[in-house]
């Protein structure tokens, strides 16, 4: 492979100081086709084509077609979505019994 110059490399990554003043990559445009071997403290906006090994501590936009500490990913519908999704959907009795469930 042809060595990047730095031109190439400051139009995909931008740097940074933490407050101790060591050098951190503030920002990845671009496809990143091996591991990220450390934190990401910002968002992803993308996908992940691998595993991430540890915890996702914000939100996924997205679906989960692997697993989750070995579980089989599946979608759970809180009792507040559920009645609004009823509610949406003309369904006012049953959204009506959901909340008297729940209390």
């Amino acid at each position: 492979m042809k060595e990047p110059t730095i031109q190439e490399i400051l139009a995909v990554v931008t740097f940074n100081r933490d407050a101790n003043g060591r050098l951190v990559i503030n920002d990845v445009f671009g496809y990143v086709s091996g591991s990220v071997l450390g934190n990401v403290c910002g968002n992803v906006k993308g996908n992940i084509g691998g595993c991430v090994w540890g915890s996702v501590g914000g939100d996924v936009q997205g679906g989960v077609k692997g697993t989750i500490n070995g579980c089989k990913w599946k979608f759970v519908e809180t009792p507040k979505e559920k009645v609004i999704r009823l509610i949406r959907e003309g369904n006012a009795e049953e959204a009506i019994k959901v909340l008297e469930e729940s209390k």
